[in-house]
């Protein structure tokens, strides 16, 4: 099964103790515009034999976090930022398993963000920057993958869903009031949902044969960017909160190179390795897509167009976050 727990990860050094910024001179068409200059953070994962790091891009460069302290076989992936761009949220598996935890943006300060003892992941931040959403095993590593919110500070845990299917990805919408997130309590196959952020009012907005994944909010909280393989490749989707105005914005474009003609290798791989963040001014839409037998970051508008990749490097590119 292809999980991320089978990919060598950098450790918690890769953000703390850091003993230099390394520039990585990756052949860039520096293809953000201007408007679009906020770092994007994904995982990096230059060769099979290397440990993915944790690293940033804007239009002038792509740098990573190189500790002396060495890596884990494990280590961090899935970054987040608070939106005042103080906190990076991530799992890791420091704290004797897959954990969520958050650290200051230097990497300093690591905490977990529950003190459950529970696997857990994909921490996301609200706006307000006051709770966090995530994911955690009902009982160690075993059981119910279940959405559950806490404070920033580490009070008010509050669990969100309870159903026997496994729930990821949760993210608040930019007004705190709706969490979008993936389920596959429907029927089997994975689909996108959203509920309020007390957890009341769960909708399947999908409702789709096929898998869906990577759901994130726009914005200004009016669409819902995803990923499926409904229509035999995967490609990138918008749609309207309630469901109504769904839109495939890639429509199995293909290039050179034949982006967007690959299907994913396992439902696993769509779980973990893609994602899909928007630009803060809602704009642009990055996503991970496959790249021949590599996963890459493309970045595409918000219409449909101007389709191209983020920044050449070698390896694997996956869990893009637009920082605000």
């Amino acid at each position: 099964m292809k999980t991320l727990e089978n990919i060598k990860l950098w450790s918690t050094a890769t953000l703390l103790c850091l003993a230099s910024i390394v520039q990585l001179n990756a052949q860039s068409s520096n293809t953000l515009a201007k408007s679009e200059t906020n770092e994007i953070y994904f995982t990096l994962r230059e060769s099979p034999e290397q440990n993915a790091r944790i690293v940033s891009y804007d239009v002038k460069k792509l740098k990573y976090f190189k500790s002396k302290n060495g890596v884990s076989p494990r280590g961090e992936n899935k970054p987040a930022i608070s939106s005042d761009v103080k906190w990076i949220g991530f799992n890791t598996y420091q704290f004797g398993g897959w954990k969520a935890a958050v650290s200051n943006i230097d990497g300093n300060n690591t905490r977990l963000v529950s003190k459950s003892g529970n696997y857990s992941g994909y921490p996301s931040f609200s706006k307000d920057g006051k709770w966090i959403v995530y994911y955690e095993h009902e009982s160690g590593r075993t059981g119910n993958r279940d959405i559950y919110k806490i404070k920033t500070d580490g009070s008010g845990r509050t669990q969100l869903t309870r159903n026997a299917k496994h729930h990821y990805s949760p993210s608040f919408s930019p007004d705190g009031s709706k969490i979008t997130l993936v389920s596959a309590r429907d029927g089997g196959n994975y689909e996108v949902f959203v509920m309020n952020s007390d957890g009341s009012n769960l909708m399947n907005i999908t409702k789709d044969a096929n898998h869906d994944s990577s759901p994130s909010w726009s914005p200004d909280g009016k669409r819902i960017a995803f990923l499926s393989i409904r229509e035999g490749y995967l490609n990138l989707y918008t749609v309207n909160p309630d469901g109504t105005g769904l839109k495939n914005l890639t429509n199995n474009q293909k290039t050179d190179t034949n982006w967007f003609t690959q299907t994913v290798d396992s439902v696993d791989e769509l779980t973990y390795m893609y994602g899909t963040s928007w630009s803060p001014d809602g704009k642009s839409i990055a996503f991970v897509q496959k790249d021949g037998d590599l996963q890459k970051v493309f970045v595409i508008n918000a219409d449909g167009s101007n389709l191209r990749k983020l920044v050449d490097t070698p390896g694997n590119q996956f869990n893009p976050f637009w920082a605000r």
